[in-house]
């Protein structure tokens, strides 16, 4: 995961790096960063007890970030935002932030947290939530609005979530707490996930397909899985001709667009497997495929086994994992 926060310049007034306070050495210190690790991601706490200006931050992916305590004004081209506690924001990728931070001191630091994510759980978490039609409803399901480059919101529920985040991060040291900070983790997503803030995280990994054409047809292909999606339809997505949508989606993926849309339908599939709440027929439904037949003749062709094997072999490693071998 590339991520940095680098302090690149400090044009206040030179600063000590200690001063006396009540006899006691203080130190003192701009954006001092303090790392959590997560099972999939990075939480990071950076504070200031002092004021300054021009300090430079750049994040290669979105990141989702809190002011817990102070205050600072952040500016890039697109954007001077004054960033107060009680707001959730994620920042522009791939562009430098000027941020100054007026009112910081010993004994009023700014606090703010900074959460990165591992884009390979963010896709499968994504898959997972998505891919089922029971959630349909509950997210964002509009076309990502045009130019959308950062967002902010002061919705509570998705703070307090957050903020239990840290906190079971700071303070949680039993047994299990790996799983459960994971389960927080996923309710902050859950709560994005209800935002705009949505199209900015999918960034993280559909942009691992460089090209935007390509991205746009990625992107309704997991959106319509449930449909009937022609390779017509996926061109005029894209805005460009058929064959030239061809050649620039085998460039981009490594393969045609029915080998991917076919791949896409089946990861889909395990998904709702693994849920074991359907039986395989409506599975096979749910993914767009047109029989039952045909959904079976494709699994065991790309994962080299049947949907009921699969099946059957997940429900067992679970029971196992539980300490309840079926019988």
């Amino acid at each position: 995961m590339a991520f940095n926060f680098p302090i690149l310049k400090d044009s206040s007034s030179e600063l000590k790096n200690t001063i006396i306070t009540s006899n006691t050495m203080t130190e003192k210190f701009i954006e001092r960063g303090t790392d959590y690790s997560l099972e999939y991601g990075k939480l990071s706490v950076y504070e200031t007890n002092c004021s300054c200006r021009d300090i430079k931050f750049y994040f290669e992916q979105h990141v989702l970030t809190l002011m817990f305590s102070g205050h600072k004004t952040i500016i890039t081209d697109n954007l001077r935002f004054e960033f107060f506690p009680g707001t959730f924001f994620i920042p522009e990728s791939r562009t430098v932030h000027t941020v100054h931070i007026p009112n910081a001191s010993l004994d009023n630091p700014t606090k703010c947290l900074v959460l990165e994510l591992d884009p390979d759980f963010l896709n499968s978490y994504y898959e997972e939530v998505f891919y089922q039609t029971e959630n349909a409803a509950l997210f964002r399901q509009e076309a990502s609005p045009k130019d959308l480059r950062y967002f902010f919101s002061n919705d509570r529920r998705l703070i307090e979530a957050f903020i239990r985040l840290y906190e079971h991060r700071l303070l949680d040291h039993t047994r299990g707490n790996a799983l459960i900070g994971t389960l927080l983790l996923k309710e902050v997503l859950l709560r994005v996930f209800q935002t705009d803030g949505l199209y900015l995280l999918k960034h993280n990994f559909e942009q691992q397909v460089a090209d935007r054409s390509i991205q746009r047809s990625i992107a309704y292909i997991r959106s319509h899985l449930g449909q009937k999606i022609t390779v017509e339809q996926l061109a005029q997505v894209s805005g460009v001709g058929l064959t030239t949508f061809f050649k620039r989606f085998k460039r981009a993926t490594g393969l045609s667009p029915v080998d991917y849309l076919l791949r896409e339908r089946i990861k889909q599939s395990k998904i709702l497997i693994l849920k074991n709440q359907i039986n395989l027929k409506e599975v096979a439904y749910r993914c767009g495929f047109n029989s039952y037949e045909y959904f079976c003749s494709c699994f065991k062709k790309i994962e080299r086994e049947k949907p009921t094997e699969f099946k059957r072999k997940r429900i067992a490693q679970a029971a196992q994992q539980l300490g309840a071998v079926p019988r």
